[in-house]
């Protein structure tokens, strides 16, 4: 069933980041008060479709219950624990016409584009889809076709105040997806061919010291649907926050550099959210070099397959810091990443990592 959350109001300037309970998913939602004096939400990513029917459909419906609206829904990529739960709040926005105008702006590139023909049932007017990434795709051409433009680094635009800055993915890695999935090929519901580096690890890394990593030995994740995935700097006043989606550092590293930012010209951050649940093949060395922040949020329970987060990336964050602790928020406190220092001596990582696990709905304000 939903759950019924409670939205509270923010003042004036704050800004709130939900990081929602998606498993090994993503699902956060930035809200803030805008320019206007309105209260705004931005949704990033919407998880697996549990995500949706579990905690997100009692979220929006209490945003509809307010008269606010979405006013901006990223869809990193197609992978599902980050555009599942879109694919049924979809169903939803197809029954219930209150749904209809919800969303303001999809911020989405489809793997293809294509034609698409109405099923029979002209009253209800459903299209036909494939799985999530064209059901989106068909959704925004029928509504939104407009929202439909590739979304690219470099871009920016405003929204109330809160200004973004896309940093990925480059045309590139779009134009690599595109040729994955051609008009003539169907969609896949899972990934066989290309996986990301640790995908297909079977144990942690738990058990290997936090100073003992050797942070600088790097190799990039090759899942071509991560290297499209969708990421933004976001700065509303003198705030920031830093969505790296499923990204790789080579592409943000390549954007932030264009934006003036280095080792020496760092982007000052209040918090990053980490890429592909603290991936060790999506968070770099070099990429934490660039930037200056004390919050790091990493979306993923536990028990996921994956055995993500890697500890090889939250080595890479104390090293790179220059100043420490630096603050880390789990959405879940599962027996595993409860776990996780425990063969670290305790007085080293209380000194290098302020570790906070978030209560269920439990939001950071900025």
């Amino acid at each position: 069933m939903s759950q019924k959350v409670s939205l509270k109001h923010i003042r004036v300037c704050d800004m709130r980041l939900l990081s929602y309970r998606a498993k090994c998913g993503d699902a956060f939602h930035l809200q803030y008060e805008g320019e206007s004096g309105k209260r705004r939400n931005i949704f990033l990513d919407m998880g697996h479709t549990k995500t949706y029917t579990q905690v997100l459909k009692g979220v929006i419906s209490n945003i509809v219950g307010a008269s606010e609206q979405i006013d901006a829904l990223f869809l990193s990529h197609i992978h599902d624990d980050h555009i599942g739960g879109a694919s049924r709040f979809i169903n939803d926005i197809q029954k219930d016409s209150a749904l209809g105008n919800v969303v303001i702006r999809w911020i989405y590139n489809a793997p293809r584009k294509y034609d698409v023909e109405e099923t029979d049932d002209k009253k209800a007017g459903v299209l036909c889809g494939i799985v999530s990434g064209d059901k989106v795709y068909e959704h925004i051409l029928s509504h939104r076709p407009t929202d439909l433009g590739d979304v690219l680094e470099g871009m920016s635009f405003n929204i109330d105040g809160m200004i973004v800055t896309i940093l990925s993915p480059n045309e590139s890695k779009l134009n690599l997806l595109r040729r994955k999935y051609s008009n003539n090929r169907p969609l896949c519901k899972s990934e066989t061919d290309e996986v990301s580096i640790e995908a297909g690890n079977v144990k942690d890394d738990y058990a290997t010291l936090l100073n003992e990593f050797k942070t600088d030995c790097f190799q990039e994740d090759l899942s071509i649907e991560n290297a499209s995935s969708i990421a933004a700097l976001f700065e509303f006043e003198d705030k920031r926050v830093l969505w790296l989606s499923d990204s790789v550092p080579s592409v943000i590293i390549h954007s932030l550099n264009k934006l003036g930012y280095s080792e020496t010209n760092k982007l000052y951050c209040d918090a990053v959210l980490l890429s592909h649940h603290g991936s060790a093949a999506n968070n770099s060395l070099a990429l934490f070099k660039m930037i200056q922040c004390s919050k790091y949020i990493i979306s993923a329970d536990g028990i996921n397959r994956h055995c993500l987060p890697n500890k090889e990336t939250i080595a890479r964050i104390v090293s790179a810091s220059s100043i420490l602790p630096i603050t880390l928020f789990f959405n879940y406190n599962d027996g595993r990443l409860v776990r996780m220092f425990k063969q670290d001596e305790p007085e080293y990582v209380k000194s290098v990592i302020d570790i906070h696990y978030l209560r269920d709905m439990e939001g950071i304000v900025f």
